[in-house]
């Protein structure tokens, strides 16, 4: 990316010398432009709604509002990137579950800023280019991820692909991404398993655990809290197990192992 080109992002944090750190670690980065440094986090719904905001870091434990529940509550159809930055590592789970792209422990170094900067800095990157390329491809009418379709459109970097719902194996999720596994090809999208678990025909698709979506054609057994799916072995939840047996076990004739 060029010098040239900038990301607007915010500070969100009640604690004044974290404001000031954030800050003078963005200053350091060409590629970052600070648009507001605020000590609350309603103070900052404007600038994102607007779509004024790339990157937010933001702390967990304030006093209005925790982080969490602040971008768990974010609703907008450009969702920024989220970086945390917290004295709290036991929220790190939690802070993964509303699609964080990094988790920063204080007091944060310069060096694990930038290496978060830097993995958002590249999400970004891919998005503008799938946006570019989106106006630059005509698509049919009507394609999409549609519940009548039998296929699902993947936005990589460099192209769009057609993929059948009966080519996928499995779902796997990787923070931003999402990996279709097929028989033969692993393909990367810009996807949120949250997203495509809404959106999937749910006869044809499960997810299984927080990591994994499979598709029910493609399960060999179960044995315990593990799929049998072509060559990989994926595991499951004991949130979702029942649930998986009950269905696979009605679906199919192959052998279930509890």
């Amino acid at each position: 990316m060029s010098q040239d080109e900038k990301y607007n992002c915010i500070v969100i944090d009640d604690e004044f010398l974290a404001r000031i750190l954030l800050t003078e670690y963005i200053s350091k980065v060409p590629q970052l432009n600070l648009v507001r440094s605020l000590d609350n986090p309603v103070n900052a719904i404007d600038l994102i709604s607007k779509g004024m905001v790339d990157i937010i870091f933001i702390d967990i434990e304030m006093s209005e509002i925790s982080g969490i529940d602040f971008i768990k509550n974010l609703t907008v159809p450009d969702r920024p990137i989220i970086i945390f930055v917290t004295a709290y590592p036991q929220y790190a789970v939690q802070g993964f579950e509303v699609d964080a792209t990094e988790y920063l422990i204080k007091p944060t170094t310069f060096p694990r800023f930038l290496k978060a900067v830097s993995k958002a800095i590249n999400i970004l990157n891919i998005r503008k280019k799938v946006n570019l390329l989106e106006k630059n491809i005509q698509l049919q009418p009507g394609i999409g991820l549609q519940p009548e379709d039998p296929y699902i459109i993947i936005k990589t970097e460099r192209k769009i692909i057609k993929l059948l719902y009966n080519e996928i194996y499995f779902i796997e999720g990787a923070l931003e991404y999402v990996n279709f596994q097929t028989k033969d090809r692993k393909i990367m999208g810009l996807f949120s398993l949250r997203q495509l678990e809404k959106e999937l025909p749910p006869e044809k698709f499960m997810r299984v655990h927080k990591s994994y979506i499979v598709a029910f054609d493609k399960i060999k057994e179960i044995e315990g809290n593990r799929i049998k799916i072509g060559d990989w072995t994926i595991y499951v939840s004991k949130a979702n197990r029942s649930q998986l047996i009950q269905r696979f076990s009605g679906k199919t004739d192959h052998r279930v192992k509890l």
